[in-house]
């Protein structure tokens, strides 16, 4: 029977930049001591950035129990994985290389192990990384290598090593394939046999109940593989709410029954698939798709796994957030990786690990890969889907035909390797496409709730199944010109030749989601001071990546007089962080043809903050309540216009129920109240949603209450079966605002903008004809006339919502479009913010620009302001990303002798109707026409 000993732990190390080191010299090197597994660099700080050559060094004794007398046996060194090439030494011999970064090999090693002595096991690794790299035989560009390209190299053993002796007769795989409907399995054994004689395979199946089976089979010599149909009566499925696994444990046996070899696997009995009606199907029955994107990246260790019950750890915490799913993102995990998520009952979406350049070389390695991939996890009843290309990377299937050829051949290669898990051929996004999948996903970013409207039309587009989804033939620069000004078209556009679309693929939103930044001070506990990957991340997005010295931005930028903590400002950034993924899944779950989702992501990973967790998996500020919007069974706030209110208006919000749970909903109820004073409540009763569908329950209808100032309300939601029982809740922020403010008896002088003066005359401002009588002065454009009416002592707010309104020189002082640059904030999401100090303080949102400021948030921003200006002239600001790029919102300053407001915020067209506008606008006149003529 097996023997094993491991290999992990300390090794000797060497770089060898130079590339002049040899297996039989490393002695009398500098070797400096390494943990396996683990990549370099996450080790070495010196080598955070270092690829190339280096060399592993180790000895050790074999001292386990000797084989029994007369037994025929082998000894077989395993790697989990080495990225990318390892060539390996046993005493001097070279006993066999491996190329590919990710999956497991095995060498023989009989010959060249001493069983009575010391052994000297040396290991030579190249990691490509750069051009420099590329005469050692491996080019970057052409090999599987995943997000190395955007987080750093990693290099050399980073999953585990052992030497085991096994029966020279013994089995070298049990693949087990599920047959439910058939109640069975298929057992498929393969077999190493140099001896050529007859055995005997017993196979035993545990169900997960504690039965068992058996069944025996006679093996005749020159057989190296064996197929055996094993009865699973009754099956015990294998789902999310009840993860049971089976066991076969195989044992090899010699002709007069002496053991030589045994080997147990697990596996569920489930099934994967998809409907004609466009339905994700887990065992037969629709299941909403709740997942997240997971990079599968470790604070200390990079690539390589916490243990297994800090997997199980994680996997527990997705779970408690309501996720069904993980997106393990082009990356193949350690083998204990899927086996926590066998066990904890997680759907697995894996990927194929991207390259760069469609060379022939790279076609191979892909293919290679994928094989790898499929034949090592075969038995995970969690993987369900797997992904060959994400985003176009290492293809081009927006305009070469041959790599779309390309794509439907892997493609159809991998359903025939394996027919019962889905496969995604490329994962979208904006500017490449379908060409043949399983599931039709795409990825889309928005930032919140800046850009709400333009998320909810997405989703209302994709939700239709457009053509935009899928490729088209490449016709010339200016049709694709047409097609970048308006993407989101959903005219029909001809398929490229190459797409196979079956017009029912399942609709999937498989990658959107917003920055919430992480705990400082927690990170730099885990760390022992700044996380070394601060230092990373600059050359993204115009520099907001990195992380490094965003203290010192928070302080220099004089955000403690908003937050008081820096520790304060990413708990605000994790609110604002929730209040978008709520209202972007809201937005989904109102279309029945969208069955699923993918966050980005399940945990930070460096400096991308888009975490659930941060990448010490922290849990983040909403981590007890985003459970209610990943729910199967999700109320849904639908059709909103805004969230703010005055007293006395009529407050209307239509729900919906989407039903996707296994629990008998039949005469469910749905209560709602509102938390003010007096509270105000109601019930939808006797419900019957439908199954796998949305449907709509109801109005919650009721008029704002007269209040004595702005409060910030929510809506609450609680759905009831019909035994009392709770299923799930939600809820929906409201903000109410007390009656309009009297009239200001200040005089408000509005040139060249009737609308707008036609608005404030309606609110009960008195408007004068002439700006020498005025007290203030309101203009749309800055031109010179009314910087010389400021300079000599006049009060002017400006409201600058475009650039174009700025036709005049304020020295430094400029207004820029936030369309095209990094203020846009839809991937590395910006954060706007309110200094509730002399204006804005009757705007109840602890001073966030949240969805209160629906329709209102800035297409413009205040540039050229110094961090000075922020002490105290500032009102309302915007940073991006790591606090980067901090520009002004709202900002006041001296112009020779008089005073000056500009205002950024789309105000002007919502006074009246939104109490957010009118208030803020309110704020704005009274403090400035109140304003002192003298400095």
């Amino acid at each position: 029977m097996r023997q094993r000993l491991s290999l992990d732990g300390v090794w000797q190390f060497a770089p060898d930049p130079d590339r002049t080191l040899e297996p039989a010299g490393l002695t009398g090197t500098d070797l400096r001591t390494i943990q396996v597994p683990g990549p370099w660099q996450a080790q070495c700080s010196d080598l955070r950035d270092y690829t190339g050559l280096a060399w592993y060094r180790r000895t050790f004794r074999w001292n386990e129990p000797a084989a029994p007398p007369g037994a025929e046996v082998v000894y077989l060194l395993h790697f989990g994985a080495v990225d990318y090439h390892a060539t390996v030494w046993l005493n001097g011999a070279r006993v066999g290389e491996h190329e590919g970064g990710y999956l497991p090999f095995e060498l023989p090693v009989s010959s060249a192990l001493r069983l009575d002595g010391d052994n000297e096991l040396v290991v030579r690794v190249v990691d490509p990384g750069s051009d420099a790299d590329a005469d050692l035989g491996f080019p970057f560009a052409e090999v599987p290598h995943g997000k190395q390209s955007w987080y750093g190299p990693v290099g050399g053993i980073w999953q585990s090593v052992y030497l085991e002796r096994r029966s020279a007769d013994h089995l070298t795989s049990v693949r087990i394939t599920p047959d439910v409907p058939g109640q069975q399995a298929s057992v498929h054994v393969k077999l190493s046999r140099p001896a050529g004689r007859t055995l005997a395979l017993d196979l035993v199946l545990s169900a997960p109940s504690g039965s068992e089976q058996r069944l025996g089979h006679r093996i005749e010599p020159g057989d190296t593989g064996v197929d055996l149909i094993v009865p699973v009566p009754e099956p015990e499925l294998w789902d999310t709410e009840h993860p049971r696994l089976y066991a076969v444990e195989a044992v090899l046996s010699s002709e007069d029954g002496t053991p030589l070899d045994r080997r147990s696997e697990r596996f569920g009995m489930r099934t994967i698939g998809a409907s004609p009606d466009g339905y994700l199907l887990l065992n037969g029955r629709p299941v909403y798709l709740r997942g997240a994107l997971d990079q599968d990246y470790y604070p200390h260790g990079i690539y390589t796994a916490f243990t297994d019950a800090e997997l199980d750890e994680q996997f527990a915490r997705a779970k408690h957030m309501g996720l069904n799913c993980l997106r393990t993102h082009i990356k193949i995990a350690d083998p204990r990786y899927y086996d926590a998520a066998d066990r904890a009952g997680l759907l697995i979406w894996t990927e194929l690990p991207n390259w760069q350049d469609l060379t022939d070389a790279a076609k191979r390695r892909a293919w290679e890969t994928l094989a790898g991939m499929v034949e090592r996890d075969w038995n995970h009843p969690s993987i369900v889907i797997w992904t060959i290309v994400n985003e176009n990377w290492g293809t081009d299937l927006a305009v070469n035909a041959e790599h779309r050829a390309w794509l439907v051949g892997i493609y159809s290669d991998l359903k025939r390797l394996d027919p019962h898990r889905l496969v995604v051929g490329n994962s979208p996004c904006f500017t490449n496409f379908h060409v043949v999948t399983d599931i039709e996903d795409f990825h889309n970013y928005y930032g919140m709730p800046d850009h709400h409207r333009q998320w909810k039309d997405w989703v209302q587009a994709f939700a239709t199944r457009p053509t935009w989804s899928f490729a088209r033939e490449y016709a010339g620069i200016e049709r694709w010109r047409e097609y970048l000004r308006d993407p989101w078209n959903t005219q029909v556009t001809p398929a490229a030749p190459e797409v196979r679309r079956r017009g029912n693929e399942p609709i999937v939103v498989s990658e959107f989601g917003n920055w919430g930044l992480p705990d400082i001070g927690k990170l730099q506990d885990a760390y022992g001071g700044e996380p070394w990957w601060f230092e990373t991340g600059i050359e993204w997005g115009e520099g907001v990546m990195y992380p490094h010295a965003i203290e010192r931005r928070y302080r220099a930028y004089h955000l403690d007089k908003i937050f008081p903590t820096l520790s304060d400002l990413t708990v605000a950034s994790q609110r604002m962080q929730y209040a978008a993924l709520k209202y972007q899944i809201e937005q989904m779950r109102r279309h029945p043809s969208i069955v699923g989702y993918i966050i980005t992501e399940f945990t930070d990973v460096h400096w991308e903050v888009n975490g659930l967790l941060d990448i010490c998996r922290n849990p983040k500020a909403y981590y007890d309540v985003i459970g209610q919007v990943n729910s199967a069974d999700a109320i849904v706030p639908m059709d909103w216009e805004r969230i703010a209110y005055w007293e006395g208006e009529r407050c209307e919000v239509r729900l919906g129920l989407s039903h996707f749970s296994t629990r008998d909903l039949r005469d469910c109820r749905i209560e709602w109240y509102v938390d003010v004073a007096p509270e105000i409540r109601g019930v939808f009763d006797q419900l019957g949603p439908n199954r796998a569908l949305l449907t709509t329950i109801g109005t919650v209808a009721f008029t704002v209450p007269t209040l004595p100032e702005a409060v910030r309300a929510r809506l609450e939601l609680r759905l009831y079966a019909a035994d009392g029982q709770e299923v799930s809740r939600n809820h929906h922020e409201l903000y109410f605002f007390p009656g309009r403010h009297a009239p200001t008896p200040f005089r408000i002088h509005v040139p060249q903008a009737p609308r707008l003066a036609a608005r404030l005359g309606d609110l009960g401002y008195v408007l004068e004809e002439d700006p020498a009588t005025a007290d203030l002065v309101i203009v749309e454009t800055l031109t010179d006339d009314w910087r010389t009416y400021a300079a000599r002592g006049g009060r002017v707010l400006w409201l600058a919502e475009r650039p174009e309104s700025f036709q005049t020189h304020l020295g430094a002082w400029g207004v820029a479009s936030r369309e095209g640059r990094s203020w846009q904030g839809d991937w590395a999401s910006s954060m706007s913010w309110l200094r509730q100090h002399r204006i804005f303080q009757g705007i109840p949102t602890g001073g966030m620009v949240d969805f209160a400021f629906a329709d209102l948030t800035p297409d413009a921003v205040l540039v050229g302001l110094t961090p000075r200006d922020f002490a105290s002239r500032v009102h309302a600001g915007l940073f991006v990303g790591w606090v980067h790029h901090v520009v002004a919102l709202v900002a006041e300053r001296w112009v020779d002798d008089g005073y000056l407001m500009a205002c950024t915020f789309r105000f002007r067209e919502h006074l009246g109707d939104h109490p957010v506008a009118t208030t803020a606008m309110d704020d704005m006149i009274r403090y400035m026409a109140g304003r002192s003529r003298s400095r």
